[in-house]
This record gives C-alpha cells, sequence and structure tokens, in this order.
C-alpha cells in the first residue's frame, strides 16, 4: 500500500512541475508564425527548382553519354 501511496505523490509532483514548466513556455506570434512558414515555403521551393534542373541535366548528359 506504501508504494502506491509513493507512486502517486511522485505522480503528482511531476504534474506540479510540468505545470510550472508550461507556464514558462512562450508562444510565437501570428506574425513571427507567418513569417518563419514563408521562409520555409520559399527554401523548399528554391530547392525543388534546383534539384529539378540537376536531376534533368544529369538525365540529359547521361543520355548523351550513353548515346540513347
Amino acid at each position: 500500500m506504501e508504494k502506491v501511496k509513493e507512486f502517486f505523490q511522485n505522480a503528482m509532483e511531476f504534474f506540479r512541475e510540468v505545470k510550472i514548466e508550461l507556464l514558462k513556455v512562450t508562444f510565437p506570434t501570428r506574425q513571427e508564425t507567418l513569417g518563419s512558414t514563408l521562409v520555409v515555403l520559399a527554401l523548399t521551393t528554391i530547392v525543388a527548382i534546383y534539384l529539378g534542373f540537376s536531376d534533368w541535366a544529369l538525365a540529359k548528359f547521361m543520355r548523351v553519354l550513353l548515346q540513347v
């Protein structure tokens, strides 16, 4: 019975500490989120264009090299 009581005390202490830590969390503003999203979309587009061009160029090179 003592182990069960100790378990619940430890669980309660854990949840108290979780609550304290969650109060310290700061979430980004709408503007910050929008800015970060736009940066990710722009970089994704740039990388996709680069990889697409590289794939096209290498495929063309291989066709010329193998004379298909």
